[in-house]
């Protein structure tokens, strides 16, 4: 886990607590890229048209990689003590959705 120094409001623990990520903040940046992949294919296009076996293998590769790369780049953080998600929704102050209490 990749930790971060940023503090968000945990529900489980009712305080302010650190929150870490799967992946790091620089992987996280550099995977947003994946995006444009288009645009530098773009100068290909009249070649990647007219040849449907490059084409098509390399759009449904583009597409299958979609899923990971949304997944990495929609990274939702969490408590770096208890492992609670932290949700957007409940930094307002009210819980979002209730959630049954942390029993040790």
């Amino acid at each position: 886990m990749a930790g971060s120094t940023s503090k968000k409001h945990c529900v489980r623990c009712e305080r302010d607590v650190a929150v870490e990520y799967q992946n790091s903040a620089a992987a996280r940046r550099w995977w947003r890229l994946y995006f444009l992949i288009p645009i530098f294919l773009l100068p290909a296009s009249p070649f990647l048209a007219s040849d449907y076996v490059i084409c098509l293998p390399l759009m449904m590769s583009y597409m299958v990689g979609m899923g990971p790369v949304l997944s990495i780049v929609r990274e939702v953080p969490a408590c770096a003590e208890c492992g609670a998600l932290i949700l957007a929704e409940e930094q307002g102050g009210a819980a979002a959705r209730t959630r049954a209490p942390c029993v040790p």
